[in-house]
């Protein structure tokens, strides 16, 4: 019996998607065991509680997704370690990830086809995966000569979020319009479609929306409903 550590959130389409795709393959297979930590348990025992868990269980492998800087403790564990969208690429550990740069030249193309001069990005600052993606997006961009503006933030929780909304609703209203805007994922193409409203910009006359993963809770909780980009799991 395979000892699986699953320590990833439910709360993103592309999660489920993924843990779905995951679950299928044990089953093809054969004798996997899987356990999940809630996110809760990582958040109030942190990164030795994680670990402390796992040699308690024996575990033979973890799937995890790492919100730490520090991998030493992972290491030392010596079992097959995969980390999904960690912020930087390592050698003692596998990265679940995807082609981000051609999902970002993807989307410019989009947005190119429908004859837009003027391009911005919003992403999640410090993920290896949006960095890729608005890589991707600009350098198509730059082939067109086209108009680019870029703009990032972090998952925003109660102490930033005032200030750092303040600066995107500052950024939205400063950009030339129309404008095609890409957003890292279908959580921070809310926030967008979020403050347009507030701010009486139409979507999608003024700003064209585009996400990532394909939410349909989160699209569909936007007027209009937000487009977005559907990765495969």
């Amino acid at each position: 019996m395979i000892k699986v550590l699953v320590l990833i959130d439910y709360s993103t389409e592309f999660s489920r998607r993924f843990l779905d795709g995951l679950i299928q393959y044990a089953q093809e297979m054969g004798q996997w065991s899987f356990y999940r930590l809630p996110v809760y348990y990582k958040n109030i025992h942190g990164e030795e509680g994680v670990i402390a868990w796992a040699q308690k269980w024996e575990a033979n492998i973890i799937i995890a997704q790492w919100n730490y800087m520090s991998l030493e403790s992972l290491q030392k564990l010596q079992i097959p370690v995969f980390l999904q969208n960690y912020k930087e690429e390592g050698k003692c550990f596998s990265n679940i990830t995807g082609d981000y740069t051609g999902m970002g030249a993807m989307a410019a193309k989009f947005f190119i086809q429908r004859r837009y001069n003027n391009f911005a990005f919003y992403g999640n600052k410090g993920f290896i995966w949006s960095r890729e993606r608005a890589e991707g997006y600009r350098r198509e961009i730059e082939k067109i000569k086209g108009n680019y503006y870029y703009f990032e933030s972090e998952d925003l929780n109660d102490k930033q979020w005032e200030h750092t909304h303040t600066q995107l609703e500052d950024w939205l209203i400063s950009l030339p319009k129309p404008v095609a805007i890409f957003a890292c994922d279908d959580s921070f193409a809310i926030q967008i479609s979020e403050i347009c409203k507030l701010n009486n910009i139409n979507i999608p006359k003024e700003i064209a929306l585009l996400g990532v993963d394909n939410d349909r809770l989160i699209c569909n909780l936007s007027d209009p409903p937000i487009s977005s980009i559907i990765l495969d799991a």
